[in-house]
């Protein structure tokens, strides 16, 4: 197989990514450095630059500031129902959104005491869910006619 005629080498601390191919194709793939040096970065685990770092823990306070806030409660089937009430909660959410809801809402429940609380929740008919072939089971609470 001939080797690319355009080659491009970055290396940030011990990783190493190389970019080869046609010229163009390779300049037009610089424009999404940023993305492609985060994510050899968490392959590989490696610490961010420090600007890199600060805007890592920006995204994730945004996320967190985009969960609804909810009374703390022992019932792990209350914080759901509270949850799903919202208008966050119309849009049909998974175990995994509906955890990192909780956790911003300093509600922690292990995944297997929330998936157990989820099934218990569809049969008593609470919640309603169905599985989505790219993001699993989808829960959304169960609207009774007239409401």
């Amino acid at each position: 197989m001939p080797e690319p005629a355009f080659r491009l080498k970055v290396r940030i601390g011990d990783m190493e990514v190389e970019l080869g191919g046609a010229r163009e194709d390779v300049l037009e793939t610089l424009e999404d450095l940023d993305l492609i040096v985060d994510k050899v970065s968490n392959a590989f685990n490696a610490e961010l630059p420090a600007g890199k770092r600060a805007q890592k823990k920006e995204e994730k306070e945004s996320k967190v500031k985009k969960f609804p806030t909810i009374d703390r409660t022992s019932q792990c089937s209350e914080a759901v129902e509270s949850l799903l009430a919202t208008d966050w909660g119309e849009k049909p959410r998974a175990i995994g959104e509906l955890r990192e809801a909780m956790e911003a809402n300093a509600v922690f429940f292990p995944k297997t005491t929330l998936s157990g609380v989820l099934v218990w929740m569809v049969k008593k008919g609470t919640l309603r869910r169905w599985k989505d072939k790219k993001r699993g089971y989808q829960y959304v609470l169960n609207k009774q006619e007239g409401e």
